[in-house]
């Protein structure tokens, strides 16, 4: 009885939670077939096949299917699995903590137990393909290894420019050069073999443990280090902190960049994605469907769902993309409060003007729609036609004047300066009579010889909404205002 309560209990928590965002689903060995609920390892292959390597083995999630590889491999029995690397040809290389490196095509499995022997290859942290399709190996307190022919090469720290022996990962530009990650700092190895390194002695560094890196469309370099995020384009270095951005925490454990461009952070303190300029939005336990605020590993799959690997709290899916903007006056000053629509989901800008709407992943021919009381807005909606990622900087700029320039040939403008406890309006004419009345026609207020320019002292008149009849030499025409 005491176990169907908790079965119960646990569908109703996950149909509450799917009830109250549809976008986040958690995977655990409790709810799924997932191996482990340490993840430590993400990938995906060309057919959108999710591979999951955990400190209890290798499964993969194909559509909702999943399926343990320690089935088909006994090496992958309850192993650390601590990467997981596609090749272009769809080989799998996996990275293991007792068996070396192990190759899967599909059907055939190979390993090169000789050579993890030789090499001691134990605690392989992280697997790079080379343009030839080569392997180089970073190991865990053994060096870098190159995977060529059936011969392999060991570089350590005390034989090479190597600046550790303790590989954190690794990654290849578009130059060809292998990036290096270590616990010493960050160092690059040419194709011609030239070595170049990077510590806070001769860089902006935070911190010499660099667990992650990730390149850019544009070919900057982001650098995952225990002191934060950097930013290094080749010659300059930009260093970011949970004191100087919107970075969550200072340990950044994993980085992936989605097809908008968006740079995508897992830190020891939750999730955030960065537009690369100024702008983040953060995700959280505490406030997000993030089971766990440590998050490990991360990959982004082609129809571009976010996949967050956690510490001991199991692997979850985030299937929506994040719509991010700032609604500002003509004077560059925020606009708080102003309600953004979207299909059926709204938004209201917060005390700096910023919004947030989250739309699924595969949605098409989104629109953007501010809600306006009076004034106007510039555009006055945006349309995103099949959005492939993140989504920043979509703003609105507002204007309070309410314009009319009907057939009465009259151009008036009524400018609300509502905190101020007054509003002016701008005429063709130089005067005007002005009458304020309730939406049934009731007559409240009539000003018969308003000068233009002049101020109407509004601070006593009931809130609420007004036309305003405006009587020229041109003709008569009516307003509708928003007494707030």
């Amino acid at each position: 009885m005491k176990r169907l309560f908790l079965a119960i209990t646990l569908m109703l928590t996950l149909s509450l939670a799917n009830s109250q965002n549809n976008y986040w689903n958690t995977y655990t060995t409790s709810n799924s077939d997932i191996g482990g609920n340490t993840i430590l390892a993400l990938t995906c292959d060309a057919k959108n096949n999710l591979w999951v390597g955990t400190n209890l083995g290798l499964c993969r999630l194909s559509g909702r299917t999943w399926t343990d590889y320690a089935m088909f491999n006994e090496k992958l029995d309850k192993q650390y699995v601590n990467c997981l690397t596609v090749d272009p040809n769809g080989i799998l290389w996996i990275g293991t903590d007792d068996y070396g490196v192990i190759r899967f095509d599909g059907s055939r499995w190979t390993d090169y137990a000789s050579e993890t022997k030789r090499l001691s290859m134990k605690y392989v942290r992280d697997i790079a393909i080379n343009a030839d399709g080569d392997p180089w190996i970073g190991v865990t307190l053994s060096g870098l290894v190159d995977g060529k022919g059936t011969k392999w090469k060991k570089y350590t720290a005390a034989e090479s420019g190597l600046l550790s022996d303790f590989i954190l990962c690794l990654q290849y530009d578009r130059k060809g050069d292998l990036w290096i990650g270590t616990n010493d700092g960050l160092c690059t190895l040419s194709p011609s073999g030239k070595w170049t390194s990077y510590t806070t002695l001769n860089s902006k560094l935070p911190t010499n443990i660099v667990p992650c890196m990730a390149i850019d469309k544009a070919g900057n370099h982001w650098i995952g280090t225990t002191g934060g995020l950097c930013r290094f384009d080749g010659h300059e270095w930009q260093v970011f902190t949970p004191k100087n951005s919107g970075l969550p925490g200072l340990q950044v454990n994993t980085i992936a960049i989605d097809a908008a461009g968006a740079i995508w952070v897992g830190t020891d303190k939750g999730v955030a994605v960065f537009d690369g300029k100024q702008d983040w939005q953060k995700f959280s336990a505490k406030k997000d469907q993030l089971p766990s605020n440590m998050v490990q590993r991360m990959v982004i799959d082609r129809k571009g769902n976010k996949w967050f690997g956690t510490d001991f709290a199991g692997l979850t899916r985030y299937a929506a993309y994040g719509i991010r903007g700032r609604v500002t006056d003509t004077r560059k000053q925020p606009v708080s409060d102003m309600v953004i629509t979207c299909g059926n989901s709204t938004a209201t800008t917060d005390a700096q003007g910023y919004y947030y709407i989250e739309i699924p992943v595969g949605a098409t021919n989104i629109t953007l729609t501010p809600t306006l009381d009076y004034g106007s807005i510039e555009p006055a909606e945006i349309i995103i036609s099949n959005p492939v990622g993140f989504l920043f900087n979509q703003d609105f700029t507002y204007s309070n004047i309410i314009t009319s320039n009907d057939n009465s040939g009259e151009k008036v403008s009524i400018i609300p300066n509502l905190a101020e406890g007054y509003i002016t309006i701008q005429l063709d004419s130089p005067e005007a009579e002005v009458t304020f009345l309730k939406p049934d026609g009731t007559t409240v207020r009539t000003i018969p010889a308003y000068k233009n320019n002049a101020k109407i002292t509004i601070a006593k008149m009931p809130r609420g909404l007004y036309n305003l009849r405006i009587k020229t030499a041109k003709g008569e025409k009516t307003l509708k205002f928003n007494l707030k």
